[in-house]
C-alpha cells in the first residue's frame, strides 16, 4: 500500500473538536477503521465522505486535506 501524506489537519481538527475517531467516523458516516487510513495518508476520502467529514468538523474540505498546498483561485475573474 502506497502512503500518501498524513491528514495533520484533519487530525488536529478532529481533536479541536474533541472527538474521537470512533465518534468522527459515526457522525461522518464512515468506519472507524476508513477514517484511520484516511487520517495517516493510506487512501484518499471519496468526494461525499470529504464533505461530511469537513462538515461535522466545520472545515473546508480544501484545509482538512490540502492546507497550504490548496492551490488559490480568484474567482472575481472568468477564467
Amino acid at each position: 500500500m502506497k502512503k500518501l501524506i498524513p491528514c495533520k489537519n484533519l487530525v488536529n481538527s478532529r481533536l479541536e473538536k474533541g472527538l474521537t475517531q470512533d465518534q468522527l467516523a459515526e457522525k461522518a458516516k464512515l468506519s472507524r477503521g476508513m477514517l484511520s487510513n484516511i487520517e495517516r495518508g493510506y487512501t484518499l476520502p471519496s468526494l461525499p465522505a470529504a464533505y461530511r467529514l469537513a462538515k461535522v468538523l466545520k472545515r473546508p474540505i480544501e484545509y482538512l486535506f490540502f492546507g497550504d498546498n490548496a492551490q488559490k483561485m480568484n474567482t472575481d475573474k472568468p477564467a
